[in-house]
């Protein structure tokens, strides 16, 4: 090898070297530098597990609640032991060390802190909240729970209290746990999720609380201990009133036992002869209402407060009929039609049949055009609800469909209830099924649009209507809000050759052309609110009429509609101090199917 060659082979050996030296110099830095490589793996593994894993709890959670509804037990049970193991595994993930790393991490320390509190109280859930559920789905399975020949299955029912305390309690605590934690300074997803969750959570044990209390009472209401006797009120949405529509079909119920039947009915035009008043009316109700409130029996429900209402038509009974009445219930024709998407097609002896269909129809519109005769629209109506009741306490088609229906009556406000015992009333006080106008305000603004035929007509099952309220601002803890609905009346155009049982034509105090309906529409702001402006299709009602009632500026607003009109009212109005929840509006319901009733939520929260 000559000397030029062995210089540049020891020259390319010398720099070898060199970069070994300098490799081993640098090697802990290489070393950690992997190490922190891996932690950020470990760490971003860490983080996508547990968000797959809290996507499995959110769709299992949703296979749940479907479950539920069908009535089907063994898909509860199966997607709660899944919701269970993904929750559990999203809790391990989020509550080791490197999770705690990550809760120290300026800007996504919240954050982290957040979801960590959402997989443990999911997990709490998963373990102590849903297994009493799927027992309390084996109990009220369909097949097993169904009243026959109008017996109920009361020891099912009592069944339930026990799961649906321990359910609620699970419930209850994963609500407060989540309370705790201030959201407000995440990042705007993970807030609108958190935020959500809450709310899930919180609606969540308001049900199972709502469940916990009916299956301690309904033993009770249906006379395990006495007899207990409630009147079911008919409401003909054709003719509203604020509380749904004019009272009419009368029938008393008698439960003992679980056994259920009607015992005796009329109408409310058969009991309203006597005018002299049954009640005395505060200042208030006279104002706004009039005296017809006290003294005209088809006036009952002028007021939205269906325990006033209760109140009112009690005492009617009790004079010109007699006899203890225990409660009461208020149902429309649409609760019906969707009581029989259960029960299916129903005889009703000496009529057609009736079905989901046709239910409405029939008896708040076609019975009206065939005849003027009164006691032929009140006999009709009765025999329609005795058979409709009758199909549904012997337990005909698929009960778990129609009580589907009852609920979607009670959320839609079609549906009311009021107990005149107060141990009962107490367990319901403060549902929406009880329908309370209280001057008790709470942390929710509650905003109402109650509408009443002023003609007075039938017409109003011709008439469509749509509204919303939308919360545009909060400042020191009071929301302002918009709110419209708009009116259609969808009167056919021989209107001018109804009879006079729809067109009120010739009838004493009717107040309108035939074909044409006049609404007398109350807006109520909430509890310690005011409202601040109105307008009738843009132009603003000037010195509009508002009064005070149950705390709540009421104003009231005169609505003409001759056939195919449409008119939209505007309102602007304020809540009432620390008002910082969720929107609710409540809207009578109509003589359609839906309702316009429902919750917004607060201009008070970032979403």
């Amino acid at each position: 090898m000559s000397p030029e060659v062995r210089r540049r082979h020891g020259t390319r050996w010398q720099r070898a070297r060199r970069k070994i030296r300098k490799i081993a110099r640098r090697k802990p830095v290489l070393i950690g530098v992997g190490l922190l490589g891996l932690a950020v793996l470990w760490s971003i593994w860490v983080a996508w597990s547990a968000a797959q894993q809290l996507r499995e709890v959110e769709q299992q959670g949703e296979i749940l609640r479907a479950a539920a509804i069908r009535g089907d037990a063994k898909g509860v049970r199966e997607a709660a032991e899944r919701f269970k193991d993904a929750a559990e595994t999203a809790e391990s993930r989020t509550s080791g060390p490197t999770w705690s790393a990550f809760e120290l991490v300026p800007l996504l320390g919240d954050d982290a802190e957040g979801i960590s509190v959402v997989s443990k109280v999911l997990a709490d859930i998963g373990r102590d909240g849903l297994p009493p559920v799927a027992d309390a789905a084996d109990l009220v399975q369909a097949d097993s729970f169904q009243p026959v020949d109008g017996v109920f299955p009361v020891d099912r029912i009592e069944g339930m209290v026990a799961p649906a305390e321990q359910s609620e309690a699970a419930f209850g605590s994963a609500a407060s746990a989540l309370d705790e934690v201030d959201s407000r300074h995440f990042l705007g997803p993970i807030k609108g999720r958190y935020d959500q969750l809450r709310d899930l959570v919180t609606d969540a044990q308001t049900t199972l609380g709502s469940t916990y209390r009916a299956a301690r009472i309904i033993p009770r209401m249906m006379g395990t201990d006495r007899a207990r006797y409630y009147l079911m009120v008919l409401q003909n949405n054709a003719e509203l009133r604020s509380g749904g529509g004019l009272p009419g079909a009368l029938s008393l119920v008698r439960m003992k036992d679980g056994k259920v039947d009607i015992v005796e009915q009329t109408d409310m035009a058969d009991i309203g002869q006597n005018l002299a008043p049954v009640v005395k009316l505060t200042p208030e109700e006279t104002r706004i209402f009039g005296r017809i409130l006290g003294i005209a029996a088809v006036d009952a429900t002028l007021t939205p407060d269906f325990v006033r209402s209760a109140e009112i038509i009690r005492a009617r009974w009790e004079r010109e009929i007699g006899g203890r009445l225990d409660g009461m219930f208020f149902i429309d024709p649409v609760a019906v039609s969707y009581l029989l998407r259960g029960t299916g097609p129903v005889p009703v002896p000496g009529y057609p049949p009736v079905d989901a269909d046709s239910v409405v129809g029939a008896v708040e519109n076609e019975v009206y055009r065939i005849t003027n005769d009164r006691d032929v629209h009140s006999d009709y109506q009765q025999a329609v609800s005795e058979a409709v009741f009758d199909a549904f306490t012997a337990g005909r088609g698929d009960t778990a469909e129609s009580i589907r229906g009852l609920v979607a009556g009670v959320m839609e406000g079609r549906i009311r209830m009021h107990s005149f015992e107060p141990e009962n009333q107490s367990e319901i006080a403060g549902t929406t099924i009880a329908g309370e106008f209280s001057d008790e305000a709470d942390d929710q603004p509650h905003v109402g649009i109650y509408i009443n035929d002023g003609g007075p007509t039938k017409l109003q099952y011709y008439l469509k209507y749509d509204a919303e309220v939308v919360p545009r601002s909060c400042i020191d803890g009071r929301q302002d809000l918009a709110g419209s609905i708009s009116f259609h009346s969808d009167t056919p155009a021989d209107a001018e050759d109804l009879p006079p049982s729809i067109t009120g034509k010739g009838f004493p105090g009717v107040r309108v052309e035939p074909g044409d309906q006049l609404l007398v529409v109350y807006v109520t702001s909430p509890v310690g609110g005011e409202i601040i402006s109105l307008s009738i299709d843009g132009q603003r009602v000037v010195n509009p009429v508002i009064e005070k009632l149950a705390g709540r500026s009421l104003a009231r607003i005169g609505v003409e509609l001759e056939p195919q009109d449409r008119h939209r009212l505007d309102f602007v109005m304020r809540s009432g101090p620390d008002q910082e929840g969720d929107v609710e509006l409540a809207v009578t319901p109509g003589a359609f199917v839906g309702s316009s009733n429902g919750t917004v939520n607060s201009a008070c929260r970032i979403r």
